[in-house]
């Protein structure tokens, strides 16, 4: 394996201390590489401000930003937050949308 590849690798795997944003599952560190959306949803809601930096650090805030405007399981609080960070339109940010509810068929 290239080495470039095996440092990058490594530095997305994420320190133990995150497998407290991580209580319903098994944790193994790999969580950015397999479930990255989930993984950020995750720090953005629950995590301390370390921990959100050291992710800002790995994968840059355009991944944030398009968690932040895709995401329904984000809070409202959470969300607006990272709108007013990162200079998000509160109209791009999905768990701000009206839910569509579509009409039984009868």
């Amino acid at each position: 394996m290239d080495d470039t590849k095996s440092t990058e690798k490594s530095q997305r795997l994420l320190p133990d201390h995150f497998r407290a944003y991580f209580w319903d599952s098994r944790f193994t560190g790999r969580e950015l590489l397999d479930w990255p959306d989930h993984t950020i949803e995750r720090v953005l809601e629950y995590g301390q401000w370390k921990d959100v930096r050291f992710l800002r650090q790995i994968i840059g805030d355009e991944a944030i930003r398009k968690v932040v405007k895709s995401s329904r399981r984000l809070s409202p609080r959470t969300a607006n937050l990272w709108a007013i960070l990162l200079s998000i339109s509160r109209r791009e940010i999905r768990c701000f949308q009206k839910p569509f509810h579509p009409i039984p068929a009868g």
